[in-house]
């Protein structure tokens, strides 16, 4: 069963609430919550934030339970939308975040695995590494018609050791999502920091919760919107939560926020790596 969902949006922003893009509310299919209870507690949670919009993205291929299961996925979705659908605060719209690997090309297309049958695609990378291949991979699955969002830069190693390698992704059209709590140092210091450069050099187009209960990482922008807007002032930091989660969920063009820039620009590229590794990792990257 495919399930869609049809976008409500009105025209008037000033009549439109956030839109929190990233979020694990699906239970018992991956690292979020394990119950319909701690779902609604979310959702409730959300509402409270002035949330009104959300896009469920469970992982694929990382961290989910029943082997990546199509037949459960979209049984959850139908579960959800039953249980949910019918909230006249909260519009909700489905989608993924899909793991990086070698048939993500072939797997994106194959499962839909796009937000609201759209052609913008979460992708998340490991902890602490940028896959040898990646702008090869990314080139196909743009010549596909899906435009990638790199989830959570910020929390990736690599990337904040040597953020021109995000810098290289994003001005070859790739988006990125930053966590709302990263920059309210809800992942430690050294996350927020690196939070506020790429936001500072729009590294990052999009602000979301990637909320997975309803204590520790909530389903909560409102916070990050106000650390945003002191670094990149109000209309850019409302933008990231409201026009350009808007534009992707209706696969419009994204605004502009501002060209990125790339941190350390002033010194050769591949000069700026610390380990042989670094280096080598990206010139295979090609």
């Amino acid at each position: 069963m495919e399930i869609k969902v049809r976008v409500y949006f009105p025209r008037n922003p000033a009549a439109r609430g956030m839109i929190d893009l990233h979020t694990h509310l699906l239970p018992d299919w991956d690292d979020g919550p394990e119950s319909w209870e701690e779902t609604a507690r979310m959702v409730e949670v959300a509402a409270a934030d002035g949330i009104e919009a959300i896009c469920l993205t469970p992982h694929l291929f990382r961290f989910s339970r029943y082997q990546d299961s199509q037949q459960v996925l979209e049984e959850r979705f139908s579960q959800f939308y039953d249980r949910f659908g019918a909230d006249n605060r909260i519009k909700f719209f489905q989608g993924a975040e899909v793991f990086i690997h070698p048939d993500l090309v072939q797997e994106v297309g194959r499962r839909n695995l796009s937000l609201n049958q759209s052609e913008y695609v979460f992708v998340e990378f490991p902890g602490d590494q940028v896959p040898i291949g990646t702008r090869d991979l990314f080139y196909r699955l743009m010549l596909a018609g899906y435009t990638p969002i790199i989830s959570h830069p910020e929390r990736n190693d690599l990337f904040g050791r040597q953020p021109e390698i995000l810098y290289d992704l994003v001005s070859r059209g790739c988006l990125a999502q930053l966590t709302a709590g990263s920059l309210t140092g809800g992942f430690g210091s050294e996350i927020q920091k690196r939070a506020e450069l790429f936001l500072r050099h729009h590294l990052v187009q999009v602000m979301a919760s990637d909320a997975h209960d309803s204590k520790n990482r909530k389903p909560v922008l409102s916070r990050g919107v106000e650390a945003a807007a002191r670094i990149v002032g109000r209309d850019m930091a409302e933008a990231m939560v409201r026009e350009v989660p808007e534009a992707i969920l209706n696969n419009q063009l994204v605004p502009e926020l501002g060209r990125p820039v790339n941190p350390v620009r002033r010194r050769k590229f591949l000069g700026l790596f610390k380990t042989k590794k670094e280096k080598k990792l990206l010139e295979k990257a090609d």
